[in-house]
Order: structure tokens, then C-alpha cells, then sequence
């Protein structure tokens, strides 16, 4: 433990009994270093208020029911409870057996009443006393048990796992701070796979993230060997253990369900009433189609699976034959047009269930505007590489796009970012080798990309504070910009400096820079 934690301890057994329990005795016999300290005494909690406050400490009374006095120093937190009756029943109100061992600091001695020390030896995790009641008191402990099973690699008692399921639906009754931050605990974890899959085995993510739970057997394109489920399982796997990228990969695909769709024709008079456009009777969705309207038309386009009545169009042309019909196309194509933006619309509105902005680092509204951009980017890299990744590009274009490419993600409208940058290759490179089939060349080819944007970013990194706005002001101003303008067009010119060498000194390149502004309705 922590020096300030020793002092502490050291000073208060002078003055009562004094046990360590939780974590911090199991860690210690595990050899895991301890960080936060849980501490039972047998003095009340107002003496002991009283008490580390004549010491120079701070004590802040924490929680509702059941009161703690806490005490938070250097990232270290130590936690204190008065022992109301004997430790028997102190053990009883405690989660898992692994968690109610005792250590007397005057002894050293270890008090074991819920036989957790056994447990450990086995390997198994397990409620104190009668788990149903241990879920009912406090049923963010399910979510617990599922972090101390994987981080621990316990095998879970069967009543202490049947219990659980049972009480899943009374996470509903929990804040959505405590159960955010549980499960973000969960999500950060090395063994992240097992820890999904016992979430899912558990009912959780059917219970309170049905738009995950739903990807399974969703069967994806012919570039997938797994389905939508497996594929995100995987996708998770292989990302760092931070809670932003793994949130990210958790949602990525949730869009999959919503755009499953599969390529068709369909043809016949197509009209526009409203905001709906239909051939026979199925609703299209698209660009450009209100030109048709009252025309015949021949139409190749995607069924959504889900909502079949919704036809995504791809290609539009003039039906001649005034014939209608619909037929599906032999070994059509498996589509998720649009996916990405719809996953990132289902994170916006799962983020209403949680508080993840809590927990992100940085904590704030702007992690979570993060999370939900990094989702709905995830398929960029792949779209603006596609040549390059079949071999077909050259040093010349890979360069040139992977300097846009990492002025794009790290660019925020006020600096530039390398972290975001990396996040997003994170991401790609989790997703674009997430269990698909691969070709011989593929890794090479994709990890060259990948280091020409890691090379770009750096660049930008260490230079996109330098140009020289010298001439800029006089020049902006002479041409009658101002406020938002202002600001757009200096955007534009940087830009334009950072990715294609502009010279802020020419009067030419800066005329030359207006006018693709002007022309671009920028103003």
C-alpha cells in the first residue's frame, strides 16, 4: 500500500481493532499490488471523524444506507466502517467469500468466516451467505462478479451464477453512474473477450443492449468468415485496453442490423408523394429520385432484411416497357450501406443510458462526441485506401492520402490531434483484420498505409502551429471577411498550407485560394 495509507493504519491500531478486508487482504495474498483500502474498526464513526481530523487528515462521509468515512490522498482512497456487530455478520454483508477475509493489523492474524480462503485456493467465486440476498441488496455486484471471474480467472459457483441471472432486471434500479462505471471497469480488462461472452451468457447485453445483442447470426458478406457478433467480438479483442477504443469496437457494427440488406431489382412507375418515394410496393430510399417522379423505371437496388419493405437504390434508369415486377439478383451482393452512420446514431442513443462521460478520459461531452465519431469513421481508412490495399496504388498516392487522411481525423476545428489519429487506426486495424478473409499481400500492404499516416501525422503534429499569417489579416480584411468568414477561410488557407505547400507570402496563391473559396460558397 501506499505510504499515506501505512501512516494511517500505523496510527489508528494504537487507538482501536483495526482489520483489513476486501481487496486489499486478497491482493495481498494474491502478490497484486494494492491500490484503494477497505478498514473495519470498532470505532464509531463519528469518533473517528473527530479523530483523523485532530490528525490533519480530511475524512468525507460517503453514501446513503450505508455510510463510509473515506479518506483520498495521491490517487489513493481508503475506505472506513465501523464493526456494528461481530465480523461473522460484518462478512455476511460483504459480496464474495473472496472479499470477507480479515486481517487483524495487531495480530496479523487472518479471520476467514465465509471460507473465501478456500475459495481462492479452488478457484471460485462466491457469494456470502445466500446470494440471492447478497444481488438484492446491491445488484451492481452481478456486474462485479463478471469483472472478478475474468480479472481473477475464478470459475463461478453455480447458485452465486443462477442468482445473478435471476437479478439482472434489478440493474435497472441502480444509478447509471455506478453501473457505467462497473461495466467500463469490465471493458478495460486484458481477457476482454470472456468478459463480453460471460455478459452475454449472463443475459446482460439482451437486457440493456439489445442493438448488441441482436448482431448475432447476422450474416455478413462474402469478405466476413463470421458472422456480425463474432466479428465485433473479435474486433474488440484486438484493440488496446482503453475504454474509448473498446466502446468503439463494441458499437462500430450496430448499424449492420438496421442495413442488412440484399441486392435486388425492382421496376415500375415510380411516384413521390411527400417525403415517400415508392415503385409498387416498396419505399425507396436515395438521391436524386423526385427527377423520376410519374416516369417507369428500371431499379438495382438492396432489400433491407429487417425492414423489407424498404428498397436502398443503387442504380436508377428509365423502364421503356412501362412492365412492373421484383426479382432478387442471382448471387447478389450482401449489403450494409450506410451503416456506419447509423451505428454511430444507435451510440448516441445508447450514451442516454450510461455515463460515460464520467468515466472517458477526458472525462466530458466531448469524449462522448468522440466515441460517437471514431464509430462512425470507422470505415473511412478502407474507403480512401481501397486502391492502395489492392496493390494498385503508388508510393505518390499513398503519401498524398495518408497526409489528408491524418489532417482529417486530427483536425477538431480549433488544433490538431495525434491522439485522435492513432485512435482511429486502432480501430481500423481491429476491424479490418476482424476475423475476414484475407488475402496473401493484405497485411503488408495495410501496414504500409498504416505507417505513411502515422509518419503524416507526425508531421502535422509538429507543424501545423507554423505558418506564417503575416499577410493574412490585411488580405482577408481587404477582401470584406469577417467573424465566421474570417475564420473559414483561414481554415481553408491552412489547410492548403499544411497539404499542398501553399507560400502565405504570394499575393498570386492567396488570390488564387480566395477564389476557390468564393467558389466553393464558403462565404
Amino acid at each position: 500500500m501506499t505510504p499515506f495509507q501505512a501512516e494511517v493504519l500505523a496510527k489508528l491500531k494504537g487507538e482501536c481493532r483495526v482489520y483489513l478486508v476486501g481487496g486489499a487482504v486478497r491482493d495481498e495474498i494474491l502478490g497484486v499490488p494494492i491500490k484503494d483500502v477497505d478498514v473495519v474498526t470498532s470505532m464509531p464513526k463519528e469518533a473517528l471523524i473527530e479523530l483523523l481530523t485532530s490528525w490533519g487528515y480530511v475524512p468525507h462521509l460517503i453514501g446513503a444506507q450505508h455510510q463510509t468515512v473515506s479518506l483520498f490522498r495521491d490517487g489513493a482512497r481508503m475506505d472506513f466502517l465501523d464493526l456494528t456487530g461481530s465480523i461473522e455478520d460484518d462478512a455476511l454483508r460483504r459480496d464474495f467469500s473472496i472479499n470477507a477475509i480479515y486481517k487483524d493489523l495487531s495480530s496479523g492474524e487472518l479471520i476467514d468466516p465465509q471460507n473465501g480462503l478456500q475459495d481462492m485456493k479452488f478457484k471460485t467465486l462466491k457469494a456470502c451467505g445466500l446470494a440471492n440476498d447478497r444481488f438484492r441488496e446491491d445488484p451492481v455486484r452481478i456486474l462485479r462478479m463478471v469483472r472478478f471471474a475474468v480479472k481473477y480467472k475464478l470459475e463461478l459457483d453455480s447458485d452465486t451464477w443462477q442468482s445473478a441471472v435471476n437479478n439482472l432486471p434489478k440493474l435497472s434500479e441502480v444509478a447509471s453512474e455506478r453501473t457505467t462505471e462497473e461495466l467500463g471497469r469490465i471493458l478495460v480488462l486484458d481477457d476482454i473477450e470472456n468478459a463480453v461472452k460471460m455478459l452475454d451468457e449472463l443475459g446482460y447485453w439482451r437486457e440493456y443492449l439489445p442493438e448488441l445483442a441482436r448482431l448475432k447470426g447476422l450474416i455478413q458478406n462474402k469478405y466476413h468468415a463470421k458472422d456480425a457478433w463474432d466479428h465485433t467480438l473479435h474486433v474488440v479483442k484486438n484493440t488496446p485496453n482503453a475504454l474509448l477504443i473498446r466502446l468503439a469496437a463494441l458499437f462500430h457494427d450496430l448499424g449492420k442490423w438496421e442495413t442488412a440488406s440484399k441486392e435486388c431489382k425492382v421496376w415500375g412507375q415510380l411516384k413521390v408523394s411527400g417525403q415517400k418515394t415508392t415503385v409498387n410496393e416498396f419505399s425507396l430510399t436515395g438521391k436524386g429520385l423526385n427527377r423520376y417522379n410519374g416516369q417507369y423505371v428500371d431499379v438495382l437496388g438492396a432489400r433491407l432484411d429487417h425492414y423489407p419493405n424498404i428498397i436502398q437504390v443503387k442504380r436508377i434508369r428509365k423502364n421503356y416497357s412501362q412492365a412492373s415486377g421484383f426479382e432478387w439478383v442471382v448471387d447478389g451482393k450482401r449489403h450494409f450501406l450506410g451503416h456506419e452512420k447509423e451505428s454511430g446514431k444507435l451510440t448516441r442513443q445508447i450514451l442516454g443510458r450510461y455515463r460515460w462521460s464520467m468515466f472517458l478520459d477526458p472525462p466530458g461531452k466531448g469524449s462522448e462526441k468522440q466515441l460517437v465519431w471514431l464509430v462512425e469513421q470507422h470505415m473511412n481508412g478502407t474507403l480512401t485506401f481501397m486502391q492502395e490495399l489492392r496493390g494498385e496504388g503508388t508510393s505518390f498516392s499513398i503519401k498524398n492520402k495518408a497526409k489528408q487522411y491524418a489532417w482529417d481525423a486530427g483536425w477538431d476545428g480549433r488544433e490538431f490531434n495525434s491522439q485522435r489519429v492513432q485512435n482511429l487506426l486502432y480501430l481500423w486495424e481491429a476491424d479490418f483484420f476482424g476475423g475476414k478473409q484475407r488475402e496473401e499481400g493484405d497485411a503488408e500492404r495495410f501496414h504500409r498505409v498504416k505507417s505513411e499516416i502515422f509518419s503524416a501525422a507526425e508531421w502535422l503534429d509538429q507543424n501545423w502551429r507554423n505558418p506564417d499569417w503575416g499577410q493574412f489579416e490585411p488580405f482577408a480584411l481587404e477582401k470584406g471577411l469577417q467573424g465566421e468568414s474570417f475564420g473559414r477561410f483561414k481554415d481553408h488557407l491552412r489547410t492548403s498550407v499544411l497539404l499542398k505547400g501553399l507560400d502565405l507570402r504570394d499575393r498570386g496563391s492567396l488570390e488564387n485560394e480566395f477564389e476557390k473559396f468564393v467558389q466553393g460558397k464558403q462565404l
